[in-house]
């Protein structure tokens, strides 16, 4: 699909044109009609976690779950991430990707998160069919982010400090992928530069923000700096010290003036409206946008799989 200089919400795009990633987002439609939704400890989830091991094994990956528990209003809740990785490149310089594959109960959780879901997918597909990476790169779908601690990916850091400080000290980058195809989109880069209130923002993180803008600029396409989530998955690795970067096309905050000359759609009103609603189905998410950061994800993915002089893991700075 050629890109237009403006993101146009609901731009109409003909068969041929549909991104590879929608046809992830349909599977995930059907799988939230059949048991009702996909989120943490339902057979939604089990049913899209063996849709996603599926689909890595058809790339050639061997995928593996990292199973965990955590306590909920007083329930223990039982439930994993779904860890896979490159089979070349260098373990002492681990690039990673990730996207919670959970979504809130009642919701087809499509835009949140079947779209960052769907995006690192095809970028494991793309890097799947490469040999001779310089860095090895891992990807990551993380359960119970739908929860006010990010249980999964925390999890994840917290087993990694206490079993293997080294290898979570090999992580050079988390890339972090939550919410790429709101209906009335931003297209929005986590902001490195940009002092937190509530913690450092970790040395090369800089450096991953410059790979995504330098991707939209080479491609005539408009950006902004947009805060980061504090409540997804990026925030383990960032209170570790690894470099983090992400992408994102906004949630129910309205999009201002600004941004709807950017990149069109409606200014104020929400980027989406559908932010954990049950209308977060598969009508109501923006392709070009889906598109757009499917490719850019990819792109960065895969420079940064090559990239000898890649950012210096967190353990050697």
């Amino acid at each position: 699909m050629k890109l237009s200089r403006r993101l146009r919400s609901g731009l109409v795009i003909s068969p041929g044109e549909v991104p590879a990633a929608y046809e992830h987002l349909k599977k995930f439609q059907a799988l939230a009609e059949e048991h009702g939704d996909r989120a943490t400890g339902t057979s939604g989830y089990e049913a899209a976690a063996q849709y996603v091991e599926h689909q890595l094994a058809s790339a050639g990956y061997r995928s593996t779950r990292q199973h965990f528990t955590f306590k909920h209003r007083g329930e223990q809740i039982e439930t994993f991430n779904i860890l896979a990785e490159t089979a070349s490149g260098s373990d002492e310089n681990v690039i990673m990707l990730g996207a919670h594959l959970d979504g809130v109960p009642g919701c087809p959780a499509i835009n949140d998160n079947g779209s960052g879901v769907a995006a690192v997918l095809e970028a494991a597909k793309a890097l799947g069919r490469q040999e001779g990476l310089s860095n090895t790169v891992r990807f990551a779908w993380w359960g119970a982010e739908e929860y006010k601690k990010e249980y999964g990916s925390r999890h994840y850091v917290k087993h990694l400090a206490k079993s293997d400080s080294e290898a979570l000290g090999r992580i050079a980058a988390y890339l972090n992928f939550d919410m790429i195809a709101s209906p009335n989109p931003i297209i929005g880069v986590y902001d490195a530069r940009d002092p937190k209130p509530h913690h450092d923002v970790p040395e090369g993180s800089t450096e991953i923000m410059d790979v995504f803008t330098d991707y939209f600029d080479t491609h005539d396409q408009p950006w902004v700096a947009t805060d980061w989530d504090e409540d997804s998955d990026q925030l383990s690795f960032v209170k570790k010290g690894v470099a983090v970067g992400g992408l994102y096309t906004g949630d129910d905050e309205k999009k201002t003036t600004k941004q709807a000359r950017l990149f069109g759609g409606t200014a104020k009103r929400p980027c989406d409206p559908n932010y954990h609603r049950p209308s977060d189905d598969l009508s109501n998410v923006d392709l070009e946008a889906l598109s757009l950061m499917t490719d850019a994800i990819t792109h960065a993915a895969t420079r940064l799989a090559h990239d000898h002089s890649a950012l210096k893991p967190a353990g050697h700075r």
